[in-house]
């Protein structure tokens, strides 16, 4: 019945529109046609048709409300407060709501507290429903100081509110103390333990805090609740992943539904390489690629490029990578990979010239990714590793070029221009290891530290000398 007389009002309205004059409608007859916009979410007339009712009804304060939330609707809070005031009614909870949702938005923190503190000496009935309104507002606007403030506020004189305790969890989110947030979720779930929300959001924040097991179990309590939800299955999946549960997280992305296939397959393909099953992660991310040639997708390209490594389709990871650079250009990583595949063919030109594509790229990026900058460490290893020792210096310099704070590159760097036979750069990068990284260093090779050589005969030293020829004299200090 409804319905149909919300869609009987409407019509009567867009004939007189259509005819160029003004129907008639009684004041609650308006309302009741903007009730149906708002809860439809639908605002095509609402504007024409509360311009309507105010020229009907002038002085209906139910449409002047309504007209003052158009107005912080549109963001226009100077004419919402001067029409509140206008208004002039005293113990409106609508219009209180409005009023103090202007000094949020207007940044008057001050002017919310001043008036929520007179509703409270004036003993106001419906306080509490005041602070379940703000308080969302505040955190949605990311106002976090404000927001734990007023919530405390609020919980001071509601204690068992739960709307006022969930948006304290979010806050403290907000503010990074994620086990405070915990807490006060799991205060929420012995309150309700049965609500989807709650247990959904203990889930996302012990995976925050790097607890997949616990975030694990929080999802699926949560799934319980609600069996259909994708996002919390590619939560549970992600929580799986690293908790290196890989295959119960293939069981979860393989639960999603038809269409999905362009997120789950690239992720079953990286639990696939991380179970060393290359040939099932190969078959996969080939047919992705083969089905869509121009994506853009570096991760896809890099994983394909070391299933192919892994299987003995060298010839086919050489062509992946030039693709994958032709496809994502200045790609650090990528351009890592390729100049080492090209060093390992033997084509050292090729390798050099994409090494200056490189650095070029990475000198270009205005913002350097962490990833990125770990692509040249690795590479610089490598290629430590394999006796080329001069190129390794290259990318351990731009390391060091690319970020001057990152642990330990003094320490490569001086070992490099050791076993180069370098003594000069060796003691200009050896003056700048920490203590600490020397003997952690030494520690993880299986060395007990008792003190460095400070001084190192000008001769070139083997790898497999290094350390000794480092350590061979107990007695000398920096």
């Amino acid at each position: 019945m409804k319905k149909k007389k919300i869609s009987r009002l409407l019509q009567r309205y867009l004939s007189g529109h259509q005819e160029g004059r003004d129907a008639y409608f009684d004041a609650d007859e308006v309302d009741e046609l903007l009730d149906s916009f708002e809860e439809s979410d639908d605002y095509t007339y609402y504007d024409e048709v509360l311009a309507l009712g105010l020229r009907l009804h002038p002085g209906n304060p139910d449409l002047l409300i309504k007209q003052c939330r158009s107005y912080v609707y549109n963001e226009d809070y100077d004419n919402a407060l001067a029409l509140i005031e206008s208004i002039a009614e005293s113990d409106n909870e609508n219009l209180d709501m409005l009023r103090l949702e202007c000094y949020v938005m207007q940044d008057s923190y001050d002017k919310v507290i001043e008036y929520i503190e007179q509703l409270i000496a004036d003993k106001c009935e419906y306080l509490e429903a005041i602070f379940e309104y703000i308080a969302p507002i505040l955190g949605d606007i990311e106002k976090i100081q404000e927001a734990h403030d007023f919530i405390n506020r609020g919980l001071m004189l509601f204690p068992d509110n739960l709307i006022l305790k969930d948006e304290l969890c979010y806050t403290l989110e907000l503010e990074g103390n994620i086990k405070k947030a915990i807490v006060v979720c799991n205060e929420l779930i012995d309150k309700n333990p049965y609500s989807y929300d709650y247990w959904y959001t203990l889930g996302r924040l012990y995976s925050i805090d790097e607890d997949y097991e616990k975030a694990i179990e929080a999802f699926d309590f949560a799934l319980t609740c609600n069996e259909a939800d994708e996002e919390l299955k590619m939560l549970k999946a992600y929580c799986l992943y690293m908790n290196q549960n890989y295959e119960k997280a293939i069981e979860v992305y393989r639960e999603f539904q038809p269409g999905n296939e362009e997120y789950t397959f690239p992720l079953i393909a990286e639990c696939q390489i991380k179970l060393g099953n290359y040939e099932e992660a190969y078959t996969i991310l080939k047919e992705i690629l083969d089905q869509e040639p121009d994506l853009k997708d570096a991760t896809l390209y890099i994983n394909l490029a070391r299933c192919c490594a892994e299987t003995g389709r060298e010839k086919e990871a050489t062509e992946v990578l030039k693709k994958a650079a032709r496809q994502v250009p200045d790609h650090i990583h990528i351009l890592s990979l390729l100049a080492l595949n090209y060093m390992d063919n033997g084509d050292e030109r090729k390798a050099m010239e994409t090494t200056e594509i490189l650095f070029n790229a990475l000198d270009r990026a205005e913002e350097k990714d962490q990833e990125d900058i770990e692509s040249l460490c690795y590479a610089g290893h490598y290629l430590f590793v394999k006796g080329k020792i001069d190129k390794a210096l290259l990318y351990y310099n731009k390391l060091l070029e690319a970020n001057p704070n990152r642990p330990n590159i003094h320490l490569y760097l001086a070992i490099a221009y050791l076993v180069k036979g370098d003594t000069e750069h060796f003691r200009e990068h050896y003056r700048q290891i920490s203590p600490n990284e020397l003997t952690d260093y030494l520690k993880n090779i299986g060395f007990n530290y008792k003190g460095i050589a400070k001084y190192i005969d000008n001769k070139p030293i083997p790898p497999e000398d290094l350390v000794k020829e480092f350590l061979k004299n107990k007695d000398n200090k920096n």
